[in-house]
Protein backbone atom coordinates (compact mmCIF):
# COMPACT_ATOMS: atom_id res chain seq x y z
CA UNK A 1 0.00 0.00 0.00
CA UNK A 2 1.43 3.49 -0.75
CA UNK A 3 2.38 5.59 1.90
CA UNK A 4 0.31 8.73 2.21
CA UNK A 5 1.10 12.03 1.05
CA UNK A 6 2.78 14.60 3.60
CA UNK A 7 2.44 17.93 3.45
CA UNK A 8 6.03 19.05 3.82
CA UNK A 9 6.49 18.01 -0.21
CA UNK A 10 5.74 21.95 -1.73
CA UNK A 11 8.53 23.60 -2.39
CA UNK A 12 9.12 27.96 -4.20
CA UNK A 13 11.44 28.04 -6.98
CA UNK A 14 12.51 31.79 -8.21
CA UNK A 15 12.67 31.58 -11.88
CA UNK A 16 14.54 34.47 -14.17
CA UNK A 17 15.38 33.70 -18.26
CA UNK A 18 15.00 29.83 -17.75
CA UNK A 19 16.80 29.34 -14.82
CA UNK A 20 16.39 28.75 -10.91
CA UNK A 21 17.98 31.43 -9.26
CA UNK A 22 16.76 30.64 -6.02
CA UNK A 23 14.78 27.71 -4.34
CA UNK A 24 13.54 26.88 -0.81
CA UNK A 25 11.06 24.54 0.91
CA UNK A 26 7.77 25.97 1.32
CA UNK A 27 8.32 26.72 5.20
CA UNK A 28 11.60 28.93 4.34
CA UNK A 29 9.22 30.72 2.05
CA UNK A 30 6.72 31.74 4.47
CA UNK A 31 9.46 32.79 6.85
CA UNK A 32 10.13 34.92 3.86
CA UNK A 33 6.77 35.91 3.88
CA UNK A 34 6.60 36.78 7.44
CA UNK A 35 9.99 39.10 7.19
CA UNK A 36 12.05 37.16 9.11
CA UNK A 37 14.52 36.88 6.87
CA UNK A 38 15.34 39.73 4.35
CA UNK A 39 16.76 39.17 0.75
CA UNK A 40 19.00 41.79 0.18
CA UNK A 41 20.04 40.89 -3.40
CA UNK A 42 16.49 41.21 -4.42
CA UNK A 43 16.60 44.76 -3.13
CA UNK A 44 13.54 46.98 -5.39
CA UNK A 45 13.00 43.51 -7.49
CA UNK A 46 9.63 41.80 -8.60
CA UNK A 47 10.53 38.18 -9.03
CA UNK A 48 9.04 35.81 -11.25
CA UNK A 49 8.28 32.81 -8.54
CA UNK A 50 6.51 29.20 -9.15
CA UNK A 51 4.74 27.31 -5.86
CA UNK A 52 4.93 23.20 -6.32
CA UNK A 53 2.97 20.56 -4.58
CA UNK A 54 4.62 16.83 -5.61
CA UNK A 55 4.25 13.37 -5.04
CA UNK A 56 6.70 11.04 -2.95
CA UNK A 57 8.53 10.82 -6.35
CA UNK A 58 9.23 14.64 -6.82
CA UNK A 59 6.76 14.56 -9.69
CA UNK A 60 4.50 17.43 -9.32
CA UNK A 61 1.29 17.48 -8.84
CA UNK A 62 0.58 21.86 -8.75
CA UNK A 63 2.04 24.49 -9.89
CA UNK A 64 1.23 28.48 -9.02
CA UNK A 65 3.33 30.62 -10.75
CA UNK A 66 2.97 33.97 -9.18
CA UNK A 67 4.82 37.36 -8.54
CA UNK A 68 6.15 39.36 -5.48
CA UNK A 69 8.02 42.16 -4.76
CA UNK A 70 10.77 43.16 -2.60
CA UNK A 71 11.15 46.34 -0.80
CA UNK A 72 14.38 48.26 -0.43
CA UNK A 73 15.09 46.25 2.87
CA UNK A 74 14.92 43.23 0.74
CA UNK A 75 11.58 42.71 2.55
CA UNK A 76 8.69 40.85 0.94
CA UNK A 77 5.39 42.61 -0.03
CA UNK A 78 3.09 43.09 3.45
CA UNK A 79 0.30 42.70 1.28
CA UNK A 80 0.66 40.33 -0.73
CA UNK A 81 -1.88 37.65 0.08
CA UNK A 82 -2.14 35.33 -2.75
CA UNK A 83 -3.80 31.89 -1.73
CA UNK A 84 -1.22 29.70 -3.02
CA UNK A 85 -2.42 26.22 -1.35
CA UNK A 86 -5.88 27.30 -2.59
CA UNK A 87 -5.08 28.12 -6.00
CA UNK A 88 -3.48 24.83 -6.05
CA UNK A 89 -6.12 22.87 -5.18
CA UNK A 90 -8.92 24.36 -6.75
CA UNK A 91 -6.97 25.13 -10.47
CA UNK A 92 -7.67 23.64 -13.71
CA UNK A 93 -5.53 20.94 -15.31
CA UNK A 94 -2.41 21.34 -17.46
CA UNK A 95 0.69 19.41 -18.81
CA UNK A 96 1.49 15.62 -17.45
CA UNK A 97 5.35 16.13 -15.97
CA UNK A 98 5.79 12.48 -14.93
CA UNK A 99 2.69 11.97 -12.14
CA UNK A 100 -0.15 13.13 -14.21
CA UNK A 101 -1.83 16.09 -16.06
CA UNK A 102 -0.91 18.95 -12.93
CA UNK A 103 -3.00 21.31 -11.42
CA UNK A 104 -2.03 25.02 -13.02
CA UNK A 105 -2.38 28.35 -12.05
CA UNK A 106 -1.07 31.00 -14.24
CA UNK A 107 -2.21 34.38 -15.57
CA UNK A 108 -4.16 32.72 -18.45
CA UNK A 109 -5.56 30.60 -15.93
CA UNK A 110 -6.69 31.58 -12.86
CA UNK A 111 -10.02 29.91 -10.92
CA UNK A 112 -9.91 33.59 -8.66
CA UNK A 113 -10.09 36.41 -10.77
CA UNK A 114 -8.71 39.22 -8.53
CA UNK A 115 -5.37 37.45 -8.38
CA UNK A 116 -5.18 37.36 -11.77
CA UNK A 117 -2.71 40.13 -12.09
CA UNK A 118 -0.55 38.74 -9.36
CA UNK A 119 0.30 35.56 -11.48
CA UNK A 120 2.17 35.27 -14.72
CA UNK A 121 2.15 32.74 -17.77
CA UNK A 122 4.98 30.45 -17.83
CA UNK A 123 7.07 30.13 -21.29
CA UNK A 124 6.67 27.43 -23.70
CA UNK A 125 8.21 27.60 -26.43
CA UNK A 126 10.68 24.97 -27.60
CA UNK A 127 13.90 25.36 -26.15
CA UNK A 128 13.10 27.80 -23.35
CA UNK A 129 10.16 25.63 -21.37
CA UNK A 130 9.64 26.87 -17.69
CA UNK A 131 8.02 23.53 -17.15
CA UNK A 132 11.07 21.79 -18.26
CA UNK A 133 13.17 23.69 -15.87
CA UNK A 134 11.04 23.02 -13.03
CA UNK A 135 10.99 19.13 -13.37
CA UNK A 136 15.25 19.00 -14.33
CA UNK A 137 15.35 21.48 -10.52
CA UNK A 138 12.85 18.97 -9.03
CA UNK A 139 15.10 15.88 -10.44
CA UNK A 140 18.20 17.41 -8.98
CA UNK A 141 16.67 17.60 -5.46
CA UNK A 142 18.78 20.21 -3.84
CA UNK A 143 16.21 20.51 -1.42
CA UNK A 144 17.11 16.87 -0.01
CA UNK A 145 13.09 15.79 -0.60
CA UNK A 146 12.91 11.66 0.92
CA UNK A 147 12.21 9.88 -2.37
CA UNK A 148 9.89 7.15 -1.81
CA UNK A 149 10.19 4.64 -4.78
CA UNK A 150 6.71 2.92 -6.34
CA UNK A 151 5.33 -0.53 -5.30
CA UNK A 152 6.37 -3.17 -7.49
CA UNK A 153 2.98 -4.47 -9.16
CA UNK A 154 1.52 -7.52 -8.28
CA UNK A 155 3.57 -10.75 -9.72
CA UNK A 156 1.95 -12.61 -12.03
CA UNK A 157 0.47 -16.18 -11.11
CA UNK A 158 0.44 -20.14 -12.29
CA UNK A 159 -2.29 -20.66 -13.95
CA UNK A 160 -3.71 -24.65 -12.55
CA UNK A 161 -4.69 -27.12 -14.90
CA UNK A 162 -8.26 -27.18 -14.33
CA UNK A 163 -9.19 -31.25 -15.55
CA UNK A 164 -7.22 -33.75 -13.52
CA UNK A 165 -4.44 -35.54 -16.38
CA UNK A 166 -6.16 -38.70 -18.31
CA UNK A 167 -5.02 -41.97 -18.53
CA UNK A 168 -5.24 -42.45 -22.27
CA UNK A 169 -1.84 -40.83 -24.35
CA UNK A 170 -2.58 -37.08 -25.13
CA UNK A 171 -1.41 -35.35 -28.51
CA UNK A 172 1.54 -32.86 -28.23
CA UNK A 173 -1.42 -30.04 -28.17
CA UNK A 174 -2.85 -31.22 -25.48
CA UNK A 175 -0.20 -31.72 -23.30
CA UNK A 176 1.22 -28.20 -23.96
CA UNK A 177 -2.26 -27.02 -22.41
CA UNK A 178 -2.30 -28.59 -19.72
CA UNK A 179 1.50 -27.27 -18.44
CA UNK A 180 0.85 -24.62 -16.14
CA UNK A 181 2.59 -21.10 -17.44
CA UNK A 182 2.89 -17.36 -15.50
CA UNK A 183 -0.06 -15.46 -17.05
CA UNK A 184 -1.38 -12.12 -15.02
CA UNK A 185 -4.22 -12.31 -13.40
CA UNK A 186 -6.42 -10.46 -15.02
CA UNK A 187 -6.60 -12.70 -17.75
CA UNK A 188 -7.80 -15.30 -15.51
CA UNK A 189 -10.56 -13.63 -14.71
CA UNK A 190 -11.51 -12.07 -18.21
CA UNK A 191 -12.19 -14.53 -20.77
CA UNK A 192 -12.20 -11.61 -23.71
CA UNK A 193 -8.62 -10.22 -22.70
CA UNK A 194 -7.36 -9.17 -26.39
CA UNK A 195 -10.78 -7.14 -26.26
CA UNK A 196 -10.42 -5.60 -22.66
CA UNK A 197 -6.54 -4.71 -23.73
CA UNK A 198 -7.49 -2.97 -27.02
CA UNK A 199 -10.22 -1.06 -25.03
CA UNK A 200 -8.21 0.11 -22.24
CA UNK A 201 -5.32 0.79 -25.12
CA UNK A 202 -8.03 3.03 -27.24
CA UNK A 203 -8.76 4.75 -23.70
CA UNK A 204 -5.48 5.72 -22.85
CA UNK A 205 -4.86 7.30 -26.59
CA UNK A 206 -7.79 8.89 -26.31
CA UNK A 207 -6.94 10.61 -22.75
CA UNK A 208 -3.13 11.07 -24.25
CA UNK A 209 -4.80 13.21 -27.15
CA UNK A 210 -7.27 15.29 -24.77
CA UNK A 211 -4.33 15.85 -22.53
CA UNK A 212 -2.16 17.17 -25.45
CA UNK A 213 -5.04 19.17 -26.68
CA UNK A 214 -5.37 20.66 -23.18
CA UNK A 215 -1.88 21.72 -23.33
CA UNK A 216 -1.80 22.64 -26.82
CA UNK A 217 -4.49 25.25 -25.50
CA UNK A 218 -2.97 26.50 -22.55
CA UNK A 219 -0.25 27.06 -24.80
CA UNK A 220 -1.60 28.98 -27.45
CA UNK A 221 -3.52 30.84 -24.43
CA UNK A 222 -0.20 31.55 -23.14
CA UNK A 223 1.28 33.12 -25.90
CA UNK A 224 -1.67 35.34 -26.57
CA UNK A 225 -1.69 37.05 -23.16
CA UNK A 226 2.40 36.99 -23.29
CA UNK A 227 1.81 38.71 -26.71
CA UNK A 228 -0.87 41.47 -25.74
CA UNK A 229 1.65 42.19 -22.49
CA UNK A 230 4.30 42.91 -24.89
CA UNK A 231 1.69 45.07 -26.40
CA UNK A 232 0.48 46.82 -23.52
CA UNK A 233 4.58 47.59 -22.19
CA UNK A 234 5.51 48.44 -26.35
CA UNK A 235 2.05 50.75 -26.02
CA UNK A 236 3.02 52.18 -23.01
CA UNK A 237 6.89 53.20 -23.77
CA UNK A 238 5.44 54.74 -26.88
CA UNK A 239 3.04 56.97 -24.78
CA UNK A 240 6.34 57.72 -22.81
CA UNK A 241 8.30 58.42 -25.60
CA UNK A 242 5.53 60.63 -26.57
CA UNK A 243 5.27 62.82 -23.70
CA UNK A 244 8.85 63.46 -23.90
CA UNK A 245 8.51 64.41 -27.14
CA UNK A 246 5.33 66.81 -26.71
CA UNK A 247 7.58 68.51 -23.69
CA UNK A 248 10.79 68.70 -25.44
CA UNK A 249 8.74 70.17 -28.33
CA UNK A 250 7.34 72.82 -25.77
CA UNK A 251 10.56 73.67 -24.48
CA UNK A 252 11.67 74.24 -28.00
CA UNK A 253 8.52 76.24 -28.59
CA UNK A 254 9.18 78.20 -25.48
CA UNK A 255 12.99 78.72 -26.41
CA UNK A 256 11.97 79.91 -29.92
CA UNK A 257 9.56 82.63 -28.60
CA UNK A 258 11.88 83.88 -26.25
CA UNK A 259 14.43 84.15 -29.17
CA UNK A 260 12.34 86.05 -31.04
CA UNK A 261 11.36 88.62 -28.35
CA UNK A 262 15.38 88.99 -28.27
CA UNK A 263 15.18 89.34 -32.07
CA UNK A 264 12.69 92.56 -31.55
CA UNK A 265 14.21 93.99 -28.86
CA UNK A 266 17.76 93.46 -30.22
CA UNK A 267 16.40 95.26 -33.68
CA UNK A 268 14.52 97.42 -31.74
CA UNK A 269 17.47 99.09 -29.71
CA UNK A 270 19.44 98.52 -33.25
CA UNK A 271 16.77 101.59 -34.81
CA UNK A 272 17.26 103.61 -31.73
CA UNK A 273 20.78 103.64 -31.80
CA UNK A 274 20.56 104.68 -35.90
CA UNK A 275 18.78 107.39 -34.81
CA UNK A 276 21.13 108.58 -32.34
CA UNK A 277 23.74 108.21 -34.88
CA UNK A 278 22.34 110.43 -37.26
CA UNK A 279 21.51 113.03 -34.90
CA UNK A 280 25.04 113.13 -34.06
CA UNK A 281 26.29 113.38 -37.64
CA UNK A 282 24.05 116.33 -37.63
CA UNK A 283 25.53 117.90 -34.65
CA UNK A 284 28.76 117.39 -36.11
CA UNK A 285 28.14 119.25 -39.07
CA UNK A 286 26.79 121.78 -37.81
CA UNK A 287 29.73 122.25 -35.49
CA UNK A 288 31.85 122.07 -38.18
CA UNK A 289 30.05 125.03 -40.17
CA UNK A 290 30.52 127.39 -36.82
CA UNK A 291 33.90 126.66 -36.42
CA UNK A 292 34.16 127.46 -40.06
CA UNK A 293 32.40 130.40 -39.61
CA UNK A 294 34.58 131.41 -36.22
CA UNK A 295 37.76 130.82 -37.76
CA UNK A 296 36.82 133.02 -40.93
CA UNK A 297 35.54 135.77 -38.36
CA UNK A 298 38.64 135.56 -36.57
CA UNK A 299 40.86 135.86 -39.86
CA UNK A 300 38.89 139.39 -41.04
CA UNK A 301 38.86 140.97 -37.45
CA UNK A 302 40.86 144.34 -37.37
CA UNK A 303 43.75 144.72 -35.82
CA UNK A 304 44.59 146.61 -31.82
CA UNK A 305 43.04 145.60 -28.63
CA UNK A 306 39.49 144.98 -29.74
CA UNK A 307 40.57 142.58 -32.37
CA UNK A 308 42.93 140.80 -30.05
CA UNK A 309 39.81 140.67 -27.32
CA UNK A 310 38.30 139.26 -30.32
CA UNK A 311 41.00 136.73 -31.18
CA UNK A 312 40.82 134.97 -27.77
CA UNK A 313 37.52 134.59 -27.41
CA UNK A 314 37.45 133.00 -30.85
CA UNK A 315 40.09 131.24 -29.94
CA UNK A 316 38.29 130.28 -26.42
CA UNK A 317 35.03 129.02 -28.24
CA UNK A 318 37.35 126.97 -30.87
CA UNK A 319 39.10 125.00 -28.32
CA UNK A 320 35.89 124.43 -26.96
CA UNK A 321 34.53 123.32 -30.04
CA UNK A 322 37.23 121.26 -31.09
CA UNK A 323 36.53 119.27 -27.51
CA UNK A 324 33.12 119.17 -28.22
CA UNK A 325 34.08 117.89 -32.00
CA UNK A 326 36.66 115.10 -30.00
CA UNK A 327 33.82 114.07 -27.84
CA UNK A 328 31.22 113.51 -30.74
CA UNK A 329 33.88 111.60 -32.95
CA UNK A 330 34.55 109.05 -29.74
CA UNK A 331 31.43 108.64 -29.45
CA UNK A 332 30.50 108.03 -33.18
CA UNK A 333 33.41 105.49 -32.93
CA UNK A 334 32.56 103.92 -30.03
CA UNK A 335 28.84 104.07 -31.06
CA UNK A 336 29.58 102.29 -35.13
CA UNK A 337 31.57 99.48 -32.74
CA UNK A 338 27.89 99.03 -30.95
CA UNK A 339 26.71 99.08 -34.41
CA UNK A 340 28.25 96.53 -35.38
CA UNK A 341 28.18 94.08 -32.39
CA UNK A 342 24.44 94.61 -32.35
CA UNK A 343 24.35 93.63 -36.16
CA UNK A 344 26.13 90.51 -35.53
CA UNK A 345 24.23 89.85 -32.58
CA UNK A 346 21.37 89.94 -35.23
CA UNK A 347 22.68 87.58 -37.76
CA UNK A 348 23.38 85.66 -34.78
CA UNK A 349 19.90 85.35 -34.25
CA UNK A 350 18.62 84.66 -37.86
CA UNK A 351 20.72 82.07 -37.72
CA UNK A 352 19.68 80.57 -34.53
CA UNK A 353 15.87 80.94 -35.52
CA UNK A 354 17.01 79.39 -39.20
CA UNK A 355 18.51 76.68 -37.08
CA UNK A 356 16.38 75.75 -34.30
CA UNK A 357 13.23 74.65 -36.44
CA UNK A 358 12.68 71.02 -37.35
CA UNK A 359 16.56 69.90 -37.64
CA UNK A 360 17.25 71.31 -33.94
CA UNK A 361 14.00 68.50 -32.70
CA UNK A 362 15.31 65.96 -35.43
CA UNK A 363 18.78 66.06 -33.41
CA UNK A 364 16.98 65.99 -30.02
CA UNK A 365 14.74 63.18 -30.93
CA UNK A 366 17.81 61.42 -32.24
CA UNK A 367 19.42 61.79 -28.61
CA UNK A 368 16.36 60.43 -27.39
CA UNK A 369 16.81 57.11 -29.49
CA UNK A 370 13.49 57.71 -30.80
CA UNK A 371 12.70 55.60 -34.01
CA UNK A 372 10.23 56.46 -36.62
CA UNK A 373 8.69 54.17 -38.75
CA UNK A 374 6.40 54.06 -42.15
CA UNK A 375 4.55 51.65 -43.70
CA UNK A 376 3.79 51.87 -47.71
CA UNK A 377 2.79 49.53 -50.02
CA UNK A 378 4.96 47.76 -51.31
CA UNK A 379 7.62 48.76 -49.42
CA UNK A 380 6.36 47.48 -45.91
CA UNK A 381 7.43 48.90 -43.02
CA UNK A 382 10.24 51.54 -43.32
CA UNK A 383 12.52 52.71 -40.42
CA UNK A 384 13.27 56.06 -41.28
CA UNK A 385 17.09 57.70 -40.52
CA UNK A 386 17.00 60.92 -38.82
CA UNK A 387 18.79 62.32 -41.68
CA UNK A 388 16.18 61.23 -44.08
CA UNK A 389 12.95 62.95 -42.41
CA UNK A 390 12.90 66.23 -43.94
CA UNK A 391 13.19 64.61 -47.33
CA UNK A 392 10.63 62.41 -46.40
CA UNK A 393 8.38 64.85 -45.05
CA UNK A 394 9.08 67.07 -48.18
CA UNK A 395 8.08 64.21 -50.64
CA UNK A 396 6.93 60.34 -49.22
CA UNK A 397 6.16 59.35 -52.53
CA UNK A 398 9.90 60.32 -54.43
CA UNK A 399 11.77 58.90 -51.06
CA UNK A 400 9.26 55.36 -50.82
CA UNK A 401 9.78 55.10 -54.87
CA UNK A 402 13.61 55.42 -54.50
CA UNK A 403 13.35 52.73 -51.56
CA UNK A 404 11.40 50.05 -53.88
CA UNK A 405 14.20 51.29 -56.58
CA UNK A 406 11.61 52.61 -59.28
CA UNK A 407 10.57 56.25 -59.84
CA UNK A 408 8.23 58.38 -58.76
CA UNK A 409 6.10 57.61 -62.02
CA UNK A 410 6.22 53.96 -62.05
CA UNK A 411 5.46 53.66 -58.67
CA UNK A 412 2.38 56.09 -58.79
CA UNK A 413 0.98 54.17 -61.96
CA UNK A 414 1.79 50.72 -59.49
CA UNK A 415 -0.35 52.09 -56.87
CA UNK A 416 -3.07 52.91 -58.75
CA UNK A 417 -2.69 49.20 -60.41
CA UNK A 418 -2.51 47.56 -56.13
CA UNK A 419 -5.47 49.47 -55.30
CA UNK A 420 -7.47 48.36 -58.34
CA UNK A 421 -6.01 45.76 -60.45
CA UNK A 422 -7.89 46.30 -63.51
CA UNK A 423 -7.05 47.53 -67.35
CA UNK A 424 -6.48 51.06 -67.85
CA UNK A 425 -6.78 51.13 -71.33
CA UNK A 426 -8.94 53.68 -72.55
CA UNK A 427 -11.33 52.01 -75.57
CA UNK A 428 -11.87 55.09 -78.15
CA UNK A 429 -15.75 55.88 -77.06
CA UNK A 430 -16.29 53.19 -74.81
CA UNK A 431 -14.06 54.58 -72.01
CA UNK A 432 -11.40 52.54 -69.88
CA UNK A 433 -11.80 48.45 -70.16
CA UNK A 434 -11.71 47.66 -66.62
CA UNK A 435 -11.03 43.94 -66.89
CA UNK A 436 -9.75 42.11 -64.14
CA UNK A 437 -5.82 41.49 -64.30
CA UNK A 438 -3.16 39.94 -61.70
CA UNK A 439 -2.01 42.01 -59.02
CA UNK A 440 2.09 43.23 -59.19
CA UNK A 441 2.69 42.78 -55.48
CA UNK A 442 6.15 44.31 -56.12
CA UNK A 443 6.82 48.06 -57.24
CA UNK A 444 10.01 46.83 -59.01
CA UNK A 445 8.09 43.88 -60.50
CA UNK A 446 5.59 46.58 -62.62
CA UNK A 447 5.93 47.47 -66.18
CA UNK A 448 3.99 49.99 -67.06
CA UNK A 449 2.33 49.17 -70.03
CA UNK A 450 1.66 45.64 -69.24
CA UNK A 451 1.09 44.81 -65.82
CA UNK A 452 -1.39 47.08 -65.83
CA UNK A 453 -2.96 46.00 -68.86
CA UNK A 454 -5.05 42.76 -70.28
CA UNK A 455 -3.86 40.66 -72.84
CA UNK A 456 -5.62 42.18 -75.43
CA UNK A 457 -4.46 45.82 -75.01
CA UNK A 458 -0.89 45.20 -73.61
CA UNK A 459 1.79 47.72 -75.54
CA UNK A 460 3.91 45.62 -78.11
Amino acid sequence: MARPIKDDYEAVLFLEDQYVSRQMRYSEFEAILDNVVPLSDLVDTEVNAVYIQMNQQLAPRALVFFKLYFDEDGLADPEWNVPLKRLASISGSGPDLGGGPIRLACRSQCAISWHQRDLWDPDMRPGGNDFQVIKKALIENRLSFEVVQMQEEEVPTLREVSEKPSSKRKNKREVDEDIPVLVPEAVQKKPDAESEALKDLEKKHRLKLARILKEQRLRIKTLSSQHEAEIEERARISRIETQAYKNKQQELEQSLKQTRVLYEQTKTKLQKRSDQFLNLQDDLTKHRKKLALLEKELSAALPGEEAERLKQRMEGELSILKEQLDRREAEIYFRNEREEQLRAEIQKLKEELDNSGDSQVLSQLSELDVVFVVYHPGAGHLTLPVQDIKRYMDNPIAYVAERCSVSEKVYKEWLDHYEKPACDFRVPGHGLCGKSINRIAAPSDYVPGESNRCEEHQVG
